[in-house]
């Protein structure tokens, strides 16, 4: 639908069709046609809100591209902690493996408690969007950001530490729905595209944050808990930013606030307020055929919901399926696996993979308007088969002989000994047991032969272990090949998967159940995501890393069919034109 023919339904839309929408509640639809049948400077007899109050100020300070652009902005700083909680798990798992004595299947739950937490917040947080608020939830979120922070910070044993991770992981899914929704409903269409993928920047920031923060305290006793606490320093500046900017202009129409989303869209958008009214009025139409939506309505053939879910489903699944999630959690295993031997080493070249990520990221957000959704999927997916297929051909050699992944854990050993006494008691000191930190568990008497024992608490090292594993015999050439594989793959993602999957999942569902229509999409990812991370290690551990990322390549290869023949062209629309184009697809 063209915004000349929207411009001619806006015309014809009369006081009797407002009230199709405001039939609860007439006055509202009385005070809106004062507002456009007398334009006013952004204000209104209407007593002002304390959100137009606070917003207000800020504002008065920039222009309205400025305004946008910074509400934008700390909106996606939920981002950068999405990024970074996601990302700093690589790094801290090479010290928590040692000070926990975490096995394969306990380093595994660490990372994937994380996205248990995101499924929960996936399964709540469209609800609490759509009827509490986009900017109230992202405040909220931000408490929950630093509550996870602190709480894995401070962590004094393992269940503590997988307590904070479902935190975290909670507050990652919220971020990663409300963010997108609010900044795609504040932006104006021709630059949603870049917009709402500042979002995209953020995570890849945050991922390339986590990468150097790791790097600088992988050598530090309890470096860990600097790691994890640190994410609460920009959940702080969120939580207190997003009180100086506006609501959704959109949820303020859904809640019937005609005159506050007046005000919003007029600071939004600049003086213009013949663009404002009719983007007003835009939106009213939109809501008055989407209201009433229920739950269900999603898996229903009616406006083609259950085609825009299948969009959808199909991007985040593929987004999490191709792989890419696994080698971000498990960066520095993998450069270990492919002969970066130190942890240090290892944890390096996991920061090259985020400046990289970070730069074809930047590159995205500048062109995504420009270029559009359809061909950054399509070029992205086609980078992502061919890197990751190279990198499976050049680790063929290694096919059963590095698992990633030993066991590391604790063991208690009881040890029985006979010491025979004539006159005075005696215990074996450490001098005469080596490398042994001994508990005596029994009492014994003078005089007399004396069976006791002894408990052994003794990590068992996996020195000895992993000397029967053959280690990595890569060749220069073939290592170096393989890193500049993975740039490329982590490059495609960030021009395809990463930032246009969140994108056109913020455009594609009507505005009044759009909160839970992209909730129900992010259960999906995660669920998706916890699935691949849980059973990564041991897949490589049984196949090979050469058999895993070809089989990445192949799912690379289905999604590229998927994205040709199902997802719609966005690019320039607004979000009602958008919506209109998918109840006809």
């Amino acid at each position: 639908m063209s915004m000349e023919s929207l411009s001619d339904t806006v015309e014809l839309l009369n006081v009797k069709d407002s009230s199709l929408y405001y039939d609860a509640n007439p006055d509202q639809a009385n005070t809106l046609t004062s507002i456009e049948l007398s334009p006013i400077n952004g204000t209104t007899n209407t007593s002002q809100s304390r959100e137009s109050t606070a917003t207000g100020n800020t504002e008065a300070l920039c222009g309205p591209k400025v305004y946008t652009f910074i509400a934008a902005s700390l909106a996606a700083m939920g981002g950068i902690l999405f990024g970074y909680d996601v990302g700093i798990i690589s790094g801290a798992l090479l010290q928590l493996e040692t000070v926990f004595c975490l096995s394969c299947l306990q380093k595994e739950l660490v990372v994937s408690f994380m996205l248990i937490g995101a499924i929960i917040g996936s399964l709540t947080g469209g609800f609490l969007i759509d009827f509490y608020g986009r900017r109230f939830t992202i405040i909220v979120n931000s408490v929950i950001f630093i509550a996870g922070a602190l709480t894995l910070a401070l962590s004094p044993s393992y269940s503590v530490l997988i307590f904070g991770r479902l935190l975290v992981g909670y507050g990652v899914a919220i971020s990663a729905i409300a963010e997108c929704v609010y900044v795609s409903e504040i932006a104006p269409a021709r630059k949603r595209g870049l917009l709402v993928s500042l979002n995209e920047l953020g995570i890849t920031l945050g991922f390339l944050f986590a990468y150097l923060v790791s790097y600088f305290f992988i050598g530090i006793p309890n470096g860990w808990r600097y790691m994890f606490g640190l994410s609460a320093i920009p959940a702080a500046i969120q939580g207190f930013g997003m009180f100086f900017l506006p609501s959704s202009p959109r949820y303020l129409m859904i809640k019937k606030k005609d005159v506050q989303a007046f005000e919003v869209l007029t600071k939004l958008r600049g003086g213009n307020q013949n663009s404002v009214q009719s983007e007003l009025a835009a939106i009213r139409i939109s809501l008055i055929s989407e209201q009433d939506r229920k739950f269900c309505d999603l898996f229903s053939s009616k406006d083609n919901m259950r085609g825009r879910l299948v969009i959808g489903a199909g991007l985040v699944f593929f987004q999490q399926f191709t792989g890419q999630p696994n080698v971000l959690y498990y960066a520095p295993t993998i450069f270990e696996s492919i002969g970066f031997e130190s942890n240090t080493g290892a944890t390096l070249a996991s920061v090259g993979l985020g400046v990289v990520k970070v730069l074809c990221t930047i590159v995205t957000v500048m062109l995504v308007d420009k270029i559009g959704r359809r061909k950054l999927l399509l070029v992205g997916a086609s980078l992502m088969a061919a890197s990751i297929l190279t990198l499976g051909i050049v680790n063929s050699g290694m096919f059963h002989v590095h698992k990633p992944c030993v066991d590391n854990f604790c063991d208690l050993h009881t040890a029985t000994y006979t010491i025979t006494t004539p006159t005075s008691t005696s215990i074996p000191s450490e001098a005469t047991t080596p490398k042994m930190k001994l508990n005596i568990t029994s009492s014994f008497l003078s005089n007399s032969s004396t069976t006791f024992s002894i408990t052994e608490a003794t990590m068992l090292s996996t020195t000895n272990q992993t000397s029967k594993i053959a280690k990595p015999h890569m060749s220069g050439v073939a290592k170096w090949l393989s890193l500049a594989s993975l740039m490329v793959f982590v490059a495609a993602f960030a021009i395809g998967f990463g930032p246009v999957t969140w994108l056109i999942l913020s455009e594609i569902y009507p505005s009044s159940i759009k909160g839970r229509a992209v909730s129900l999409s992010t259960v999906l990812n995660w669920g998706t995501n916890l699935l691949v991370s849980l059973t990564f290690l041991d897949v490589v551990g049984s196949i090979g890393i050469s058999w895993t990322f070809i089989t990445y390549s192949l799912i690379c290869i289905l999604s590229i069919v998927f994205i040709f023949t199902i997802v719609p062209e966005t690019k320039n629309k607004t979000l009602e034109e958008i919506s209109l184009d998918l109840k006809t697809r």
